[in-house]
């Protein structure tokens, strides 16, 4: 067996080989796009997501450090076809190469489009678009806030669309950037400074249709956030019907255009005065109604007083004579009276001892008891015994007695 010092080569560790083809490895496939199934898939406690990318031929290790968070949970599965942007890697330890991560794009579905469905199902949780906290748009603001750019089709269609449905309506522009990663920031200043002005009842965030990446700046976090945050009612008309961004579901109101949004927020002043006069004809009419029928109530009350005014005169004539007939029926039966009292007064005076007495009679009792005396048989001899003249008494002794 030969020796290596015969065979005059560098002899390397290990961990010195191991470095190089890392270093090779690494100096050749820095930024690569992989194309195939996922399979073996786990995520560890940790965050970071190890999956096993591999086609009909072939197989490499892959890890996402920090997916967490960065992704929805239900995007990665075992058997979906995926394209991975990353850079390959060897993890010395192990001697084996893999496919560190940067980003994923599920075929079919680009990484905006993840990042989307990442953020609203942040925000749902949080409540963020719940129908109850929205606010009610005005019905008939004085004074709009706009939010979009100050030159392109849109700012002329909403400010065209608010001058034909209400001349002189008061529209205030904020010029934003709608486009491009500064527009979010600027985009959230204006909703910032609309709430601190206070000079708009209802604010219109619009822009014209464009790609998904175009519409970027409507679905960041921040700018869900301040929309939430308004104390001012926020309508979004944001692209076309079709699309739809985070700032769609946060806005208190969505219109499918920024058009819409204007034809929304402003009702026809043509319209409402039409309904002004319909509203005053209806009154009147309804006034006037009322006012028949007042008019024939008070007609049939009338009425009815009168038959009671007539009805309380021939009951008071009524009443008169029958207090008439009372009085004259009281004199007459106290007359009666009056002289059947009359008559007993005479006959009680008739009949009074004193008026016996004053003819001659009188009254003897005993003196010891007061027993009148009417027979021989109530006295004895010798007995003393009072007789009551008409005038005076007189005090006399039985000498004799004859039956």
């Amino acid at each position: 067996m030969a020796h290596a010092s015969q065979w005059q080569i560098r002899i390397y560790t290990v961990s010195e080989l191991t470095a190089q083809i890392k270093k090779s490895i690494n100096s050749q496939f820095q930024d690569v796009l992989v194309e195939g199934e996922v399979s073996n898939m786990k995520l560890y406690p940790s965050g970071h997501l190890y999956f096993t990318l591999k086609d009909d031929f072939a197989m490499i290790n892959a890890v996402v450090f920090n997916y967490y968070g960065r992704y929805p949970e239900d995007v990665m599965k075992d058997g979906i076809a995926v394209i991975c942007k990353g850079r390959v890697d060897v993890y010395e330890r192990r001697g084996q190469y893999q496919l560190l991560v940067d980003e994923i794009e599920v075929k079919g579905l680009g990484f905006l489009q993840l990042k989307f469905q990442m953020l609203k199902e942040k925000l749902f949780k949080e409540g963020i678009f719940d129908v109850s906290r929205k606010k009610t748009i005005p019905l008939l603001p004085e004074r709009i806030g706009i939010i979009t750019s100050p030159v392109g089709a849109a700012i002329r269609d909403m400010l065209k669309i608010i001058s034909g449905k209400f001349e002189n309506m008061s529209v205030t522009i904020f010029p934003v950037k709608v486009q491009g990663d500064e527009a979010c920031y600027e985009i959230v200043e204006a909703i910032t400074h609309f709430n601190k002005t206070k000079d708009v009842d209802v604010i219109i965030i619009g822009r014209g249709g464009g790609s998904f990446e175009d519409l970027a700046p409507f679905n960041e976090e921040i700018v869900a956030r301040a929309i939430y945050d308004s104390e001012v009612p926020i309508v979004s008309g944001i692209g076309h019907e079709i699309d739809f961004t985070i700032a769609d579901f946060a806005a208190d109101l969505r219109a499918p255009t920024p058009t819409a949004a204007a034809d929304l927020v402003v009702k026809d002043k043509r319209e409402l005065l039409d309904i002004i006069v319909n509203m005053k004809n209806a009154l009147r009419q309804n006034m006037k109604g009322r006012l028949e029928k007042a008019r024939f109530s008070l007609y049939q009350g009338a009425m009815e007083l009168k038959e009671r005014k007539d009805f309380i005169v021939t009951y008071r004539m009524y009443l008169d004579e029958i207090l008439n007939n009372l009085t004259h029926g009281f004199t007459l039966y106290f007359r009666d009276k009056k002289g059947q009292i009359e008559t007993l007064t005479q006959r009680i005076k008739d009949l009074s001892p004193d008026n016996i007495l004053k003819r001659g009679y009188s009254i003897t009792v005993k003196r010891d008891t007061k027993e009148v005396v009417v027979s021989t048989g109530q006295v004895v001899k010798g007995e003393d015994l009072l007789v009551k003249l008409h005038k005076g008494e007189l005090g006399v002794s039985v000498q004799e007695k004859h039956s």
